[in-house]
């Protein structure tokens, strides 16, 4: 009981700074989303507005265009970096010459910050005029189309998966590796050809890691806001939304601070149910294997 309690002595100083740092802003964003608080207007007095922020936007069909957006964006992106991420994987885990080399250059788009990365995608590969987009599709004579503003969801996706990609491949190759030698030994004695022994044997033997991978990766997709900000900046209009820009928009260009934490407490709501779902997923395959 001694040993325990002094362990509780050395976790308690982490739960408090956590405790800090996530769950008084959280408190903070609650309390403001119950007031009627309009930056813009400081003759207006600060009032309590109850549950109306909320209902303005569950009564508002942008919002719920936004949350399909939001939604479309994150699934979309997860499904291509959890298979690119698999199939990177596989190819990184094998010991060959110069593999250390691809594996860092694999994974040096997670430590690109987005919007330096956005600014490059936007200034020098998409532009339709000196980007590298449009001089090659200029040479080989046909006519560059905007992507940002024609097909600004498809390309917000592409960039997430751009962006993300290498994270999948950091925790699933870490997967791979953790196999033991003995049973990649049996199943090269026992002949199973190369899709026998990775869609049979290993896949099954890594989808902890993979789901660990996909609950972490819509943890930083559904976040993600620096790259839509210095490419589409939301528009055209509001099709390239996603909740939290929602959120930067009704903050800084709407200076509505109540409707700006209700939108934020939503956002995490949702974001928690599809946590919770995952985590519950996760700990099922986790017991079964126990």
């Amino acid at each position: 009981m001694k040993k325990k309690n002094l362990d509780m002595l050395y976790v308690w100083p982490a739960v408090i700074v956590v405790a800090v740092m996530t769950q008084v802003p959280f408190i903070l964003t609650l309390i403001y989303s119950t007031l009627r608080w309009n930056l813009a207007r400081p003759d207006l007095r600060i009032t309590f507005a109850g549950i109306d922020n909320y209902l303005y936007f569950l009564k508002n069909p942008e919002f719920y265009s936004i949350v399909w957006q939001t939604i479309l964006l994150t699934v979309v992106a997860l499904i291509l970096c959890t298979v690119g991420g698999f199939l990177m994987s596989i190819l990184l885990d094998h010991a060959i010459p110069g593999i250390n080399v691809a594996r860092t250059l694999i994974l040096g788009p997670f430590f690109v910050m987005s919007t330096a990365s956005g600014v490059i995608w936007k200034t020098t590969i998409l532009n339709t005029t000196f980007g590298w987009y449009g001089v090659i599709l200029k040479a080989l004579g046909f006519t560059p189309v905007d992507l940002l503003s024609y097909h600004p969801i498809p390309l917000i996706a592409v960039l997430f998966v751009w962006q993300w990609m290498p994270f999948f491949v950091l925790v699933i190759l870490a997967g791979l590796q953790s196999i033991p030698s003995d049973v990649v030994d049996s199943m090269k004695v026992d002949g199973t050809n190369w899709l026998q022994s990775t869609f049979l044997v290993k896949l099954p033997m890594i989808s902890v890691h993979i789901r660990v991978a996909i609950m972490l990766g819509l943890i930083f997709i559904v976040k993600e806001f620096g790259l839509i900000l210095v490419t589409t900046a939301g528009g055209p209009g509001t099709r390239s939304y996603t909740l939290p820009f929602y959120v930067y928009m009704q903050i800084f260009s709407g200076s509505n601070v109540g409707r700006a934490g209700a939108l934020a407490t939503m956002t995490v709501i949702l974001t928690l149910i599809a946590i919770n779902i995952l985590y519950k997923s996760i700990k099922r395959r986790s017991a079964a294997y126990e």
